[in-house]
């Protein structure tokens, strides 16, 4: 038996690795996810033509991972709008099944960011050459696509108690909270292309940081009163 916190964290080992066991029973999703990243990159290059600064480099990076990570934890609580559901309320720890859900997220977006700046790296290269630091910008998209994830599974666990119209809910409540994070993002990116030094961007990781950690907390202390509601 487990009790307290480690019944908890046991929950969201489960949920998780439930999670990851369907994603790959249904091989469809991943792969949509993936070739829909894969051709906004193909379509972002097609625009730009091997001739785009570090700028158009770095919003592209963002908006093509912004609407990918949309179509990846978009649908991350449909199973829990099920039948099944008020069985659920009652058995499953709510805290756990938010921590499952969100490690699943964070993992599944983790592998997005990887494949988003690769195809980017691929297909358009680096925009500043040599100037361009490697690892601040593999930092910069690990970061701030956690950031983003941590909001979009919280706007996404938000909307999916609402019966009619949930996808359109956590858009719209989405966008107006990833803006800050979009731009913190696309600066940091941006400071790394151009060779900034470490010292001036050094404070946009720990509002990035920050964003996380404190969007993280919300929904850990939220979606329990909203998943009983």
């Amino acid at each position: 038996m487990y009790s307290g916190f480690q019944s908890t964290l046991q929950t969201a080992k489960t949920i998780a690795s439930l999670e990851w066991r369907l994603e790959w029973r249904q091989g469809h999703q991943i792969a949509s996810v993936g070739m829909f990243a894969l051709s906004s990159v193909y379509v972002a290059f097609q625009a730009a033509r091997n001739d785009v600064s570090a700028d158009a480099w770095s919003a592209m990076l963002w908006m093509v991972y912004l609407f990918s990570g949309f179509t990846a934890v978009g649908r991350l609580f449909d199973r829990e709008r099920s039948s099944a559901r008020r069985y659920l309320q009652w058995t499953v720890d709510p805290l756990g099944l938010m921590l499952g859900k969100l490690a699943h997220a964070i993992f599944t977006t983790t592998g997005l960011s990887a494949v988003v700046l690769c195809g980017f790296l691929l297909f358009l290269g680096w925009p500043t050459g040599e100037t361009a630091k490697m690892g601040i910008v593999v930092f910069a998209a690990w970061l701030g696509g956690l950031s983003m994830t941590t909001t979009l599974v919280f706007v996404t666990a938000v909307a999916s108690q609402v019966k009619a119209g949930g996808s359109a809910l956590g858009a719209i409540l989405g966008l107006p909270l990833l803006i800050p994070q979009l731009i913190l993002a696309t600066r940091l990116t941006v400071g790394a292309l151009q060779g900034t030094p470490w010292s001036l961007v050094a404070e946009i990781p720990l509002f990035l940081t920050t964003l996380c950690a404190g969007t993280s907390i919300m929904a850990c202390i939220l979606f329990p009163y909203i998943w009983r509601a």
